[in-house]
């Protein structure tokens, strides 16, 4: 079957299609949305110490491995223990790209 050329020429360019858009919206929102309820939307992109977040992404990694919780119940959303680590490192990156001030390592 012919297509058009620009399918067959690889332009080094993100492929969004490759992300898990379920896994994503199901746990990720959730810890987003505990943002809105404990602060305001989109607080997150003022940005975080590097500190704050690593320590954040260990203690619910720590809950997760160790403590054999999968729910962070002290979160308003009573999000996955994962996805609050997942939170933690993205915003982690996204303040490494908007803020590389408020980086502390």
């Amino acid at each position: 079957m012919k297509t058009a050329p620009k399918n067959n020429i690889e332009e080094g360019k993100p492929r969004p299609s490759l992300l898990p858009m379920d896994v994503l919206i199901k746990y990720l929102c959730e810890a987003y949305e505990e943002g809105v309820i404990k602060y305001e939307r989109d607080s997150w992109r003022e940005g975080f110490k590097t500190s704050n977040m690593i320590d954040a992404a260990f203690r619910h990694i720590v809950a997760f491995f160790w403590g054999k919780q999968d729910i962070d119940e002290s979160s308003s959303t009573k999000k996955h223990h994962l996805a609050g680590a997942i939170f933690s490192l993205l915003s982690i990156l996204h303040t490494l790209d908007t803020k590389p001030e408020l980086d502390d390592r």
